[in-house]
């Protein structure tokens, strides 16, 4: 919707990056955090009740449902990415009890500190969806993106890879086959397929029942990454 990329557009005039990583201070999070629940958010849940669906938010600000810890930069000790977090940990029974009732959780990448303080944490959403996908042992784990997929070569549509193993993702990054923000997407399946889930997709989101197509027809239309 056209509000929800506005809103995506504002975050993204927001950020600060030092050495490569997002940081994110004070005054930001809470940007974050209102754009990430409040708009967007209730945009998703009016959307859903639009096609007579039912979903709730959860997030670490209202739910304390994601926990972390601060983020550091190893190699360069002396930064501080401020409110930027790793995520560690789920309330696990929440998502299950919604779904239960046939509620479809709509989770925000917003967490709180492990140590009970209020301070909230900016969370990576590909790490976030992959700790979840492997606290819940779900069986797929499908990013939507806008592209459709992995590319041997970005120039050339016929390319895309439909299937990639687990032990060809080091060299594909190595050979920035991978790269940019494909490699974060890519590195959080490859942590859920380690802990259990089975099969991991990225997929384009704006093409039209890319969902259904990629999980039930042999060739699908984006990548999967496997064991």
């Amino acid at each position: 919707g056209k509000k929800i990329t506005a809103a995506m557009k504002n975050l993204g005039k927001e950020a600060v990056f030092v050495h490569g990583q997002r940081v994110t201070d004070p005054e930001t999070m809470d940007v974050v955090a209102r754009t990430l629940i409040d708009d967007i958010g209730n945009e998703l849940i009016g959307y859903m009740e639009g096609i007579g669906g039912k979903a709730a938010l959860l997030n670490g600000r209202d739910h304390g449902f994601l926990r972390a810890v601060k983020k550091g930069l190893p190699s360069h000790p002396e930064v501080d990415l401020q409110c930027v977090g790793e995520p560690v940990a789920i309330d696990s029974a929440a998502p299950l009890a919604m779904l239960e009732k046939h509620v479809v959780p709509l989770i925000a990448p917003v967490a709180k500190g492990v140590d009970g303080k209020a301070r909230l944490y900016n969370i990576n959403g590909d790490t976030a969806a992959s700790l979840i996908a492997r606290e819940l042992k779900a069986a797929k784990l499908v990013f939507l993106s806008d592209t459709d997929g992995i590319y041997r070569d970005i120039n050339n549509p016929a390319s895309l890879d439909s299937t990639i193993r687990e032990g060809e993702v080091e060299g594909m990054i190595a050979g920035k086959v991978i790269a940019g923000g494909m490699i974060p997407k890519v590195t959080a399946c490859i942590d859920a397929i380690n802990e259990g889930v089975r099969k991991t997709h990225i997929i384009n989101g704006y093409q039209p029942h890319s969902l259904l197509l990629e999980i039930f027809t042999t060739a699908g239309v984006g990548t999967e990454i496997v064991r």
